[in-house]
């Protein structure tokens, strides 16, 4: 529930701000007389097909942002990893380098980073469609495809995988049994680390496990 009512609460403030911004002009394409401006697709957090899509869809200006400032400039330099970890590292540092927050933040983006790579591997492997994002109808080399049986049970487990994983992390937001003023303080690092230890760090093995499986592949 602490989770739920945390995305919620930033849905609710997302269409507030999408709507605020469409009545201003911002989006208006002359082209079509329309306006349209995104800020957050909910049903793609809710039914996350890969972490990497639940970080790209949570806010879809901030994410634009961070990958044309942050993510490819420093991907060169850095390689794959190291940018994924700037980028969140970049995105704590905005939201205030708050300890609770950059460790959801940081190990969003390591779970997002070892997904792709495993679901890299297991697409090559079996010449399927289990990418972390889907497939181009159009110019997908796949021979199995997304609609078989298989393939959709596959990347069916990797949205469950991926709902445990963010139950987990909304943890660190569940302030039901905590100090009155406690949250309008800030968190410390115990405070954090106490949490996760209430749940043995159990998404972190996962995690690990899940790391270990993508190496041997």
């Amino acid at each position: 529930m602490a989770a739920a009512s945390f995305r919620y609460s930033h849905y609710f403030i997302s269409f507030l701000s999408q709507s605020s911004t469409i009545a201003s002009g911002i989006g208006y394409d002359s082209n079509i007389d329309s306006w349209s401006f995104s800020v957050v697709h909910p049903v793609a957090v809710e039914i996350p097909r890969s972490m990497s899509m639940v970080a790209t869809n949570w806010n879809l200006p901030m994410h634009k942002f961070l990958k044309n400032y942050v993510y490819k400039p420093s991907r060169r330099y850095l390689g794959q990893f190291g940018a994924v970890l700037l980028t969140f590292s970049t995105s704590a540092l905005l939201h205030g380098m708050n300890f609770q927050l950059s460790a959801v933040l940081l190990s969003l983006g390591t779970y997002a980073f070892i997904e792709s790579v495993l679901r890299m591997k297991l697409s090559k492997r079996l010449n399927a469609c289990v990418l972390d994002r889907p497939c181009s109808q159009s110019g997908c080399g796949h021979r199995h495809k997304s609609v078989e049986w298989w393939v959709v049970l596959m990347n069916s487990g990797f949205v469950l995988l991926n709902l445990f994983h963010l139950a987990y992390l909304g943890v660190m937001f569940d302030v039901t049994n905590e100090e009155p003023g406690l949250q309008e303080q800030g968190f410390s690092y115990t405070h954090t680390l106490k949490k996760w230890a209430h749940l043995n760090f159990l998404s972190h093995w996962v995690a690990l496990g899940t790391f270990i499986l993508s190496l041997i592949l």
